[in-house]
């Protein structure tokens, strides 16, 4: 590992620009609204000042009718997808459903439709119905609404064309609604040509009924009054039948059984579930006794083993309990996740790795804007295998956020949260990296670079290249030297924060990546003192390509700079070297010193300038008063004529000169000069003696 301090070669990096500048993000976040919900139901969340610092403002509404037709067949009567005759619409002649860029969206059920297959016009936020006994839309089944998802990540996905996934979040149903999506025939509403099929990074759910819920009782007490069903769920909607576990009424709705479990959770026949509007779970026009594949195993606490959630998608369910009860007043709390044992699920055989668990202790219908827990859930990846991608050359950095992970993390503390990113660099590429990088600066952090990490890189790894920055630190650039890089494969960035609490995430860390060309030499440090009446130069390189070497100069106040000597390069390296230089004959009063770094082609740069005051002389001279406002007394101890005084600033430049009466004692007005340090050249008739001036 190769630690380090701070390389200033990407200088279009100014942290002042950074800041005035908007952020993007890795991953769009779609929000998904649960049983008799609408658009607004994360709206605690996405309006947050915070939140919207971080993601921006909701950039756009995704709007579907999933219960258009009479008709219980997704497909209508054509039996063909896409069709204005379909009980699911997404396209209407009102609205093209064409998404805004940006990073933050929801989806809407909350609608209906003019009902003209000819001409067909959104209604939306309506809280109509097909007629007095269907299902509203947003009380409509699930499986329609994991087509809907589908299409809208499609959208969402076209309208950011560089973004590869999204970030599903669900409440409720709208969690059911993100498993449909995912789990269905494996891949049954996924669009071709997406990332891994599905194009999904991370899915979260809150408070969602993964193993059912039977809070609305009793399905003949039916809801009749149709304008109002949104603000009273309707015991007899297509919802209410896909959420309930089981179905108690023996005689009627399972034959001689005591009970029966609900047919889209468990599986099961469609049959059974008497009382509701219709009994069609697969919308597939017939509810008469299809069986039913239900998403969970069947009795079991996780999902169907024939119909698994994928592995290369995180999760976070994020669960609650009220105080005093065994649930969040809706779903009890040990059906608002999916496990086996004590153990999330889906896993990779460690315990909460691929899969973690949230808790928090508020209502079912107030964890959405419990922001605060919101965000913990968005935790970006913990390891490699699941690392955010980056794209190279963004005008403006991606914003992350520190979080306070799970306490349940297999590798802790939990107050450090390490988020990786991957980012791929073209074969033939000749530049060097440039990593961006503004810290959280309440925390501690840590950058580090990674040529080819493990799947499950631990915590007490360190990288390739590392940079760490205390608590307070401003923003910094990292060069990754391009025989370094990974080039035409995948690199990766780890970035730690420490201390972390459940508030803190409010100030994020920005990040962008560069190319670079690479430059003769990173010098990181240069140096001049006076060492035993000589001058003594020390720098230092952090790589050099094709250095030859270095030559030295000096200059002083009465002489222009002057070639003093020479030392050899190491042509090309990526390890640090340190150098040094003596010169032992330094002028009287003040020396400058750079140095001019040669490529061997004759390409070369200067060095910054350094300065060493040196005085050898027998003479002694007084300032007074030192510091001074405005007149300055000069007296030559010695008793000696001074012929001239002159006055240098701290960077060199003659800011005052006054010819003398060639007496030993003169006075010069210095009331004009700004505050500072500046430097008193007396000049005596055979040599310079200088003195420190400091002007209040």
């Amino acid at each position: 590992m190769r630690t380090i301090i701070l390389w200033a070669i990407c200088l279009n990096f100014l942290a002042s620009k950074v800041t005035a500048q908007s952020c993007d993000c890795p991953y769009p976040i779609i929000f998904l609204h649960g049983f008799t919900g609408n658009a607004e139901s994360y709206i605690g969340t996405y309006n947050d000042a915070n939140f919207q610092n971080i993601w921006g403002p909701q950039s756009d509404v995704f709007h579907a009718v999933l219960n258009a037709q009479s008709s219980s067949n997704i497909w209508g009567p054509d039996g063909i997808p896409g069709n204005s005759d379909d009980d699911v619409l997404v396209s209407f002649n009102n609205l093209s459903n064409t998404m805004n860029p940006g990073c933050v969206y929801s989806i809407n059920f909350q609608n209906f439709w003019n009902e003209d297959i000819n001409n067909p016009m959104i209604d939306i936020n309506s809280c109509e119905s097909v007629s007095g006994v269907e299902s509203d839309s947003n009380e409509s089944a699930i499986y329609k609404q994991g087509y809907a998802l589908g299409k809208m990540i499609q959208a969402v996905l076209g309208a950011n064309p560089d973004k590869s996934k999204v970030i599903l979040v669900g409440h409720s149903m709208g969690g059911l609604e993100i498993r449909e999506y995912l789990q269905r025939d494996n891949g049954q509403w996924w669009t071709p040509g997406l990332d891994d099929g599905h194009g999904v990074k991370k899915a979260v759910t809150t408070v969602t009924p993964h193993l059912g819920s039977n809070f609305f009782g009793s399905p003949w007490l039916k809801d009749e009054k149709v304008i109002t069903r949104d603000g009273l769920p309707d015991a007899s909607s297509e919802a209410t039948r896909d959420l309930r576990y089981s179905y108690t009424n023996a005689l009627f709705q399972c034959g001689f059984a005591v009970s029966c479990p609900g047919p889209y959770l468990f599986g099961g026949s469609e049959s059974n579930p008497w009382g509701y509007w219709n009994h069609d779970v697969n919308c597939d026009g017939d509810s008469s006794d299809d069986n039913i594949v239900g998403i969970n195993n069947s009795g079991g606490t996780y999902d169907n083993d024939n119909m698994t959630l994928p592995t290369d998608i995180r999760y976070t369910w994020v669960t609650s309990v009220i105080p005093l009860t065994n649930g969040d007043g809706v779903v009890d709390i040990d059906r608002q996740w999916i496990y086996d044992g004590n153990t999330p699920r889906p896993t990779d055989g460690v315990d909460h790795r691929l899969t973690d668990t949230l808790l928090t202790d508020v209502g079912h219908l107030g964890v959405d804007d419990e922001v605060n827990t919101v965000v913990r859930a968005l935790d970006e990846a913990d390891y490699p295998i699941w690392a955010w991608q980056l794209n190279l050359g963004t005008t403006v950095p991606y914003v992350g956020v520190g979080q306070l992970r799970s306490a349940s993390a297999p590798e802790g503390p939990n107050t450090t949260d390490p988020d990786w990113y991957q980012f791929e660099i073209p074969s033939g590429i000749t530049e060097d990296l440039c990593i961006e990088f503004t810290p959280m600066t309440a925390n501690a952090s840590t950058l580090e670079y990674f040529n080819n990490p493990s799947d499950y890189t631990a915590m007490s790894v360190s990288g390739d290249v590392a940079l760490s920055l205390p608590s307070g630190s401003s923003s910094s650039t990292m060069t990754i030297l391009n025989a370094d890089l990974n080039l035409g494969g995948v690199n990766y960035i780890r970035i730690i924060h420490e201390g972390m609490t459940e508030s803190g995430w409010t100030t994020p860390y920005k990040i962008r990546l560069s190319l670079k060309a690479p430059v003769p030499v990173e010098l990181s440090q240069f140096d001049a003192r006076l060492k035993n009446k000589k001058v003594e130069l020390n720098w230092t390189t952090e790589s050099e390509v094709n250095n030859e070497g270095f030559e030295i100069y000096r200059a002083s106040a009465i002489e222009d700079f002057i070639k003093i000597g020479w030392v050899k390069g190491n042509g090309n390296t990526s390890l640090q070297r340190t150098y040094e230089f003596i010169d032992p004959n330094p002028v009287q009063g003040k020396n400058f010193y750079r140095l001019k770094q040669i490529d061997f082609d004759g390409q070369f740069e200067w060095s910054d300038t350094r300065n060493v005051i040196f005085n050898n002389d027998s003479r002694e001279i007084k300032l007074i008063p030192n510091p001074v406002r405005t007149e300055l007394e000069v007296i030559s101890q010695s008793y000696e004529s001074i012929d001239k005084i002159l006055i240098y600033s701290a960077s060199g430049k003659l800011v005052l000169q006054k010819n003398t009466n060639f007496l030993p004692k003169n006075m010069i007005d210095v009331s004009d000069l700004s505050k500072g340090i500046y430097y008193v050249a007396i000049q005596f008739e055979d040599e310079l003696v200088w003195e420190k001036m400091i002007k209040n």
